[in-house]
């Protein structure tokens, strides 16, 4: 599936390994599920709905750019 891309990608930082660049809900969607370091808490659900939500243009990308800031906050992942 075709991401919708952010007006500002996000650069993710995880110790010990290659930071990485999201650029939409779809690659949002893709790290939450396979490489998120904690897969609990209100704001990764919230980053996850808000993110399939994007996907399937029923919000805005923007908005599911904002909830994932918060759940990289949430989980102490650094962005850039």
């Amino acid at each position: 599936m075709h991401d919708i891309p952010w007006s500002k990608p996000i650069l993710l930082e995880f110790p010990l390994r290659r930071p990485r660049v999201i650029d939409g809900p779809v690659a949002a969607l893709d790290i939450l599920d396979s490489d998120w370091p904690i897969r609990e808490g209100r704001h990764y659900e919230a980053a996850r709905a808000v993110c399939q939500a994007a996907r399937a243009r029923l919000t805005s990308p923007e908005a599911a750019r904002d909830i994932f800031i918060s759940a990289s906050i949430e989980a102490a992942v650094t962005i850039r």
